[in-house]
């Protein structure tokens, strides 16, 4: 996996030693609020990145974790994932709360938007959010993934469900690279 870069976020590839920081992360309730079932315990959070780490070594993807690129402070983490073998490959991100409002999950989806599509040529993108989530679909929505509607989550609810194909996303690019620079 390839560290990836934003202006204001390192995302660099899971390791075991990010796991401590993250069994925090995973078990506050504000964070996890969206996320799944909500906290997790360590076990779970443990079961959970192990299969994340393994999920990076097979491809090219997987989990980051997304440090300040000032300090190298942790500030949350962030997905590519296929779930099921012919699954589309899903986007998510999680920020730790005092990250929150700062822009950076747009940031970060936004790269990793680009990265699965410009580096690894994935022919689509899909991400959840629960309906309630209004933040990250608005984050998704910059990203510009599109609201493709209701249906069965990962997690067995009711979700939001964003789509965005690799075409569609090279024709964005084509079209706002045309567009007159507005400084």
């Amino acid at each position: 996996m390839d560290r990836l870069r934003t202006d204001s976020v390192l995302l660099d590839p899971l390791t075991r030693e990010d796991y401590g920081w993250l069994f925090v992360l995973y078990a506050d309730p504000e964070v996890m609020r969206y996320i799944g079932h909500g906290p997790r315990t360590e076990e779970e959070s443990r079961k959970n990145l192990d299969w994340l780490l393994d999920h990076g070594e097979r491809f090219s993807f997987g989990y980051w974790v997304l440090r300040d690129a000032a300090t190298r402070r942790r500030l949350g983490g962030a997905v590519l994932m296929r779930r099921k073998p012919d699954s589309p490959v899903e986007l998510g991100f999680m920020l730790a709360r005092e990250a929150w409002g700062r822009g950076l999950a747009t940031q970060v989806a936004q790269a990793l938007v680009s990265h699965a599509f410009a580096d690894l040529q994935l022919p689509e993108l899909q991400a959840f959010t629960q309906v309630e989530n209004a933040a990250s679909a608005a984050v998704l929505r910059k990203a510009g993934l599109r609201d493709a509607g209701l249906c069965p989550g990962p997690y067995g609810g009711i979700d939001r469900r964003f789509e965005l194909k690799r075409d569609d996303w090279l024709l964005q690019r084509s079209f706002s690279d045309k567009l007159p620079d507005a400084r």
